[in-house]
């Protein structure tokens, strides 16, 4: 037999592998590279184990769920909360029509009704009627008296005053201005 093809080489005593340099290094890089990654996704693993995003995500179920069976109760909160809105801004804007109309009611009297009726910041138009010629010369007299005192209005002015025959009613119609 060859003893150069034998293969296990039995007299020969083998010497370790020595790479030259630059291959020495890239193995150490190598296997520090290796060594940074399985400690990254060590540490990785553990924030996700001990994460608390699992009861975030369950708390975030819990709130949607809340939200939902409560929706009707929002919607019903946010259409009060619309319309007091709106009635603060109405309430706000409103003319304040109380004491001159409160006057005018005051002189009316007897069996004398209001049949027409219209207020603003400027004045009242009014138109009442009675049975009773009296009572409209009392409302109109009442009337002129605020005018007088300067009391809520500036001037009265007649302006229609009618009968009807078949029923024995008269009709008055006045604008009151403010002042």
């Amino acid at each position: 037999m060859n003893e150069g093809i034998n293969l296990l080489g039995q007299n020969k005593t083998t010497s370790g592998v020595i790479l030259p340099g630059p291959l020495q290094r890239m193995r150490f890089i190598v296997i520090g590279l290796l060594f940074i990654v399985s400690v990254s996704s060590v540490i990785l693993f553990i924030l996700v184990a001990f994460s608390p995003l699992p009861a975030l995500q369950t708390q975030e179920k819990n709130l949607e769920q809340t939200l939902l069976s409560s929706k009707s109760d929002i919607v019903k909160l946010s259409l009060v909360k619309e319309r007091t809105t709106s009635i603060s801004n109405l309430l706000a804007k409103r003319q304040n029509l109380d004491q001159r109309l409160g006057l005018v009611q005051d002189k009316i009297s007897g069996n004398t009704t209001v049949t027409s009726l219209q207020a603003d910041n400027t004045g009242i138009l009014l138109t009442v009627e009675s049975s009773s010629l009296q009572d409209l010369e009392n409302f109109l007299n009442g009337l002129t008296q605020y005018v007088q005192e300067r009391k809520a209005f500036s001037r009265v002015i007649l302006v229609d005053l009618a009968t009807d025959q078949t029923n024995g009613e008269y009709a008055v119609s006045v604008h009151i201005i403010s002042l």
